[in-house]
């Protein structure tokens, strides 16, 4: 089951250099290469670990598809996986782009029949040449149960800004990044949460660093990149 936190982390990790499309992206676009990360709470305690690895990268529709493997691991020694989702990436058009149709939790949605689920969303944007100063478009998705009281899941993505170049440090390496600030709000059902993150990037590799704050700008994790593989 894709968790809040996973969501977040997806939405921050969204970039690689296409020359051939003429696209930035800030994934791993190594056909096998994995990267794994660690997020730890606000005491920088390890609460989980992550890996994305591309395993699939195709020309289509005048673009590039990419598929990623996100595998989430627990706390213990041997690091056994507890979760596995594919996530998807497009390269058109001078712009780099995720498939906000991914955010969707595949587990709650598989509780229902699929004529009963009614979606809509708009995928968020990378423009080539990304850099500090740059406003970026928002983005959502949303799904409607439609089984007696209609229930709605939503995530927004929105104040997306790239603020700053900056080196940062991790257990990987030393990396010149962007600074990428962006609001996240979700709706689950009765549930609303709002969230702020800010997140470091670099291109052919993705998120180097991220921070995750809650509405009143308290910090509740942090995400950094600990091997590349």
């Amino acid at each position: 089951m894709k968790t809040l936190f996973s969501i977040i982390f997806i939405s921050s990790l969204i970039f690689t250099s296409l020359n051939a499309q003429n696209c930035e992206a800030y994934i791993p676009t190594k056909v096998g290469q994995k990267l794994m990360f660690q997020t730890s709470n606000k005491k920088g305690k390890v609460q989980s670990y992550y890996s994305q690895e591309l395993f699939s990268k195709k020309d289509k529709d005048g673009g590039t598809a990419f598929k990623i493997i996100q595998t989430s691991y627990d706390t213990s020694k041997k690091r056994e996986i507890t979760n596995q989702d594919t996530l998807e990436f497009f390269c058109k058009d001078n712009t780099f782009y995720i498939d906000m149709s991914t955010f969707l939790n595949e587990e709650q949605m598989k509780a229902y029949d699929e004529s009963q689920i009614t979606t809509d969303y708009k995928n968020i944007g990378y423009p080539v040449n990304l850099k500090p100063g740059m406003t970026l478009e928002d983005g959502y998705v949303e799904a409607t149960i439609n089984a007696g009281v209609p229930i709605v899941f939503r995530t927004d993505i929105t104040n997306r800004n790239a603020e700053a170049y900056e080196t940062v440090t991790t257990t990987a390496g030393t990396f010149k990044t962007i600074k990428v600030s962006q609001d996240l709000k979700a709706k689950f059902a009765f549930m609303n949460l709002k969230m702020h993150t800010v997140t470091w990037v670099k291109s052919n590799i993705g998120n180097i660093k991220s921070e995750t704050y809650d509405k009143n700008d308290k910090l509740i994790s942090v995400t950094e990149l600990i091997s590349i593989e």
